[in-house]
């Protein structure tokens, strides 16, 4: 049973592009369409969706579009903290990532969701924010050296990472066939589909097609 879904939102840029969308406009939809998804996942009985949204190398785009970006984040994050379906619908918020690089009030925007929320238990939502792989993993090594970890297994090292949860499918939009670096450790096992839509056009029947394919495969995890 499919139970943490993951996805790579990829081919925004491009899609505003063909479609001649503001950047802005295009980008609002698209945070719209992640709460759509988050329904479907409800209706699916997904218990966690992982949704990448400004991952470390995103920092290299233009000033222009992370402040467009960023506004939006603010915006989004400000609604739904007025909005009293963010207790009552049961969906836990929680920000991934390194949440240092953004400006204080994005912090304390993200810091009173996950308080909001964090007893909601119905769909966890990770926000991926600042996120990158090998940034994680390095991470992660750090504070293990800081506590001296010595003849650290599995498990352990697990509860050093930002996210411990093995997504059991990846959906990349786009057509793109690779991770981008999207949780290198959590995904050995972790079925793959790549839908070749951008993701604005991403539809509920694209949606239900993944989740079909998935349950037509026999998972063995090396048995």
């Amino acid at each position: 049973m499919l139970k943490h879904l993951a996805i790579i939102p990829d081919g925004n840029r491009r899609y505003a592009k063909k479609a001649k969308i503001q950047m802005r406009n295009n980008y609002k939809n698209s945070i719209e369409k992640t709460f759509d998804i988050v329904g479907w996942c409800v209706e699916s009985k997904i218990s966690v969706l992982t949704i990448w949204g400004f991952s470390t190398e995103n920092w290299k785009r233009s000033n222009s579009e992370k402040k467009v970006l960023f506004k939006l984040f603010e915006e989004k994050a400000t609604e739904l903290l007025l909005d009293e379906r963010l207790v009552t619908g049961g969906i836990q918020i929680k920000v991934i990532g390194d949440k240092k690089q953004f400006s204080k009030k994005l912090q304390s925007l993200f810091c009173d969701i996950e308080e909001k929320t964090k007893k909601n238990k119905k769909l966890k939502l990770n926000l991926l924010l600042n996120y990158g792989g090998r940034y994680e993993i390095l991470s992660a090594i750090n504070n293990l050296l800081k506590e001296s970890k010595k003849n650290v297994d599995e498990k352990t090292f697990k509860k050093y990472l930002w996210l411990s949860e093995e997504p059991d499918l990846i959906i990349r939009t786009s057509g793109e066939h690779r991770l981008s670096g999207l949780l290198p450790f959590q995904s050995v096992y972790s079925e793959l589909y790549f839908e070749p839509k951008y993701f604005p056009e991403f539809e509920k029947k694209d949606f239900n097609k993944a989740i079909k394919s998935f349950n037509n495969q026999s998972r063995r995890f090396g048995k």
